[in-house]
C-alpha cells in the first residue's frame, strides 16, 4: 500500500510532484510469449538514473490484463527508493480500469493516469463528470486527469473537452492532476484558461516537454508527464533540474541543444496523425538510442521502417548524442 490516503492525494501532490514523468514500455521475451523482466528493470532504473521523477507503466502495448499487472509489479519492485511509479487506466472496459485502479493503489504506485475506454461515447457533459467520478470513487489511488483530443469529446465542445465536465472532475478528491491537452491550434490559450480556472484544485501541466521552460517560468509549472522525455535521454530531467536552480540560461541552453531530435520525432509523429495511436515501436526506438531496453512490442502495432529509423537517429545525432554504431541490436533489446 503507498504512504497515503484519498484524503491526502491533492495535498501530496502539491508538495512532493517535481520534476517529469517518461514512460515505460513492456519489453517482451524474443517468441513474444510473456515478459522480459529484466529489460522491464533495465529500465525502470535507466529511467530514475537519468533524473526522472517518475515513470508511467504504459498499457496499450499488447499485454493481457494479468500481464499488465505483473508488468507494473516488476516496475515496483525495481524502482529506486523515491522514483514514483504511475500505472495507465487505459483498457476495454470500465470494470477493468476500477481493477487496475484498485491493484494499483494496493501494490504502492503513486498515481493513475485516467483514460476514457472507445466503449464510452457519452452524450453530453454531465455523463463525462459522472463517469469519472464513479470511477474516482471506485479506488483511493491519486489520478492524473486526462483532457486531449483521443477521446473524440470534441462534438460535445470545441476545445476538445467540455468545460463543465472538467470543472467537476477536478474537484474529485483523488484528482490530483490534470494532463491538459486540448485546444488543438489555440492549445495555450486553452491552457492559459485551464491554469486559471483549475490551477488552484489540481496540478495543471501541458505535458509537450517544448512547453516546459514558459510552463515552468510563467504559470509555475514544476511536475510535467507523462510522456517519453526518454527519447531524449536525461536532458528534460536536466533542464528542470537547471531551472529549479535559477539557472535559466543555462536550461535554455540545454532545451535548445536538441532542436533537431525535437524536430525529427515532431515529423515522425505527423507522418501518422490522424491515426489516433502512438507509434510505440518508434518511441521504444529512441528509448534505445538513448541506453534503454528497446526491442519490438507485440503486434498489432505500427511498423517502423528503415526510412524512420534513419530519419530519428539523424535528429539525435545532430544533437550530440552518444548514440550505437547501427541499429541491429535494437529488435533483440540490450537486456534478456
Amino acid at each position: 500500500m503507498p504512504d497515503y490516503t484519498r484524503a491526502d492525494v491533492k495535498a501530496r501532490a502539491r508538495e512532493q510532484w517535481r520534476g517529469a514523468c517518461n514512460v515505460t514500455l513492456p519489453s517482451f521475451t524474443a517468441d513474444f510469449s510473456s515478459l522480459n523482466e529484466e529489460g522491464i528493470r533495465h529500465d525502470v532504473r535507466h529511467a530514475a538514473e537519468l533524473g526522472f521523477w517518475g515513470t508511467l507503466i504504459a498499457s496499450e502495448c499488447g499485454t493481457t490484463d494479468e500481464e499488465y499487472l505483473r508488468f507494473l509489479e516488476v516496475a515496483l519492485e525495481a524502482a529506486p527508493a523515491g522514483f514514483r511509479i504511475v500505472s495507465h487506466l487505459s483498457f476495454d472496459t470500465t470494470e477493468q480500469i476500477v481493477r487496475v485502479a484498485r491493484r494499483s493503489y494496493e501494490m504502492g504506485a503513486e498515481a493513475a493516469l485516467l483514460s476514457y475506454p472507445p466503449s464510452f461515447v457519452p452524450a453530453s457533459p454531465q455523463e463525462i463528470a459522472d463517469w469519472t467520478a464513479d470511477v474516482a470513487q471506485a479506488s483511493d489511488v491519486a489520478l492524473i486527469m486526462f483532457a486531449v483530443m483521443t477521446w473524440g469529446f470534441k462534438r460535445l465542445d470545441p476545445s476538445g473537452f467540455p468545460k463543465s465536465a472538467l470543472e467537476q472532475i477536478v474537484g474529485l478528491e483523488t484528482a490530483a492532476a490534470l494532463k491538459f491537452e486540448i485546444g488543438g491550434p489555440a492549445t495555450m490559450t486553452a491552457f492559459s484558461d485551464a491554469m486559471h480556472s483549475y490551477g488552484k484544485r489540481v496540478l495543471v501541466e501541458n505535458p509537450m516537454e517544448q512547453y516546459l521552460p514558459v510552463q515552468f517560468r510563467d504559470y509555475g509549472v514544476r511536475w510535467i508527464g507523462t510522456s517519453a522525455y526518454e527519447s531524449f535521454g536525461g536532458r528534460v530531467p536536466e533542464i528542470f533540474r537547471l531551472l529549479e536552480a535559477g539557472e535559466v540560461d543555462k536550461a535554455l541552453e540545454v532545451f535548445w541543444s536538441y532542436q533537431s531530435g525535437r524536430e525529427a520525432k515532431g515529423a515522425f509523429h505527423a507522418s501518422f496523425a490522424g491515426a489516433g495511436l502512438i507509434h510505440r515501436v518508434g518511441w521504444k526506438y529512441l528509448g534505445w538510442l538513448n541506453g534503454f531496453n528497446g526491442g519490438l512490442l507485440r503486434m498489432p502495432q505500427m511498423r517502423l521502417n528503415p526510412g524512420q529509423m534513419k530519419s530519428l537517429r539523424a535528429g539525435l545525432a545532430g544533437s550530440g548524442f552518444d548514440l550505437p554504431a547501427d541499429d541491429a541490436a535494437f529488435y533483440a533489446g540490450r537486456v534478456g
